[in-house]
């Protein structure tokens, strides 16, 4: 697995990417659907290229 920095973004750029809150993109990573590394156990951080894949979706709805 390839874990750049540039590949993972901030609970907030998530939330503000997908338009959801920070606690809803943890949620959405504790049900397997966007990846989450714990770098040094400090906050999350989420994988950029699975929060493209959500917007890449049609219809995105926030919260689904």
């Amino acid at each position: 697995m390839n874990n750049h920095v540039s590949d993972w973004i901030t609970p907030a750029e998530a939330a503000s990417a997908l338009g959801i809150s920070p606690r809803t993109v943890s949620r959405l990573a504790d049900k397997g659907e966007i990846r989450a590394i714990r770098p040094g156990g400090t906050q999350r951080r989420y994988s950029a290229a699975d929060v493209e894949a959500i917007l890449a979706r049609e219809p995105w709805e926030p919260g689904k």
